[in-house]
């Protein structure tokens, strides 16, 4: 019901208000609901929505706004989201989208692109937050997460592979380095 509920009322944008049937746009306004769920509908072997969810995407989707995002959630949820989808959708064997062109890969590149100037940093390790229209605010604070500068390189260096462009995987790597560098004496991070 949720998923049908979030397409009925707040497709394209991020969440389900469910008690209101109205929507939030907390992350972007980059459907992000239907990008989370396009790995579930492959799984629950529902080929049908997934194709579906994917030409939805591919069409209502983009990330030429003026808004500030989290570098993290963006990467992990969003990122991370097109990538499985893009494997899944790729994958001839699976079957679930014999005509499917790599919209989603080419939604990731331009996604990671305008992450990327959160990561000009003295130490590599991200900013926070980045506009993905400008790029970092002037101002912007350098405070930033451990789980960010950590867990970036899955999705960067899956990115990197496939499209054969080193910048996102050498970004990623330079900021999980540099935090492993500034480890504690006692290991922790």
């Amino acid at each position: 019901h949720g998923y049908d509920s979030y397409m009925e009322h707040a497709f394209p944008h991020d969440e389900l208000k469910p008690l209101t049937c109205s929507f939030v746009d907390n992350f972007g306004s980059y459907a992000l609901t239907l990008v989370d769920s396009l790995d579930t509908l492959a799984v629950l072997g529902n080929r049908s929505e997934f194709a579906r969810g994917v030409t939805l995407i591919s069409a209502h989707v983009s990330f030429d706004t003026n808004v500030s995002v989290s570098v993290f959630e963006t990467n992990i949820r969003v990122l991370g989201g097109l990538l499985s989808a893009h494997e899944l959708a790729s994958d001839a064997t699976l079957g679930l989208m014999p005509e499917y062109g790599g919209a989603l890969l080419s939604l990731a590149e331009d996604l990671a692109s305008r992450l990327l100037p959160a990561f000009d940093t003295p130490t590599g390790i991200p900013y926070g937050t980045v506009n993905m229209r400008s790029g970092v605010a002037k101002g912007e604070t350098t405070v930033s997460s451990a789980a960010c500068a950590g867990t970036l390189l899955l999705e960067f260096a899956t990115l990197s592979r496939l499209t054969g462009d080193s910048r996102y995987e050498r970004a990623a790597k330079r900021a999980l380095l540099s935090l492993w560098a500034r480890r504690s004496k006692l290991g922790l991070v």
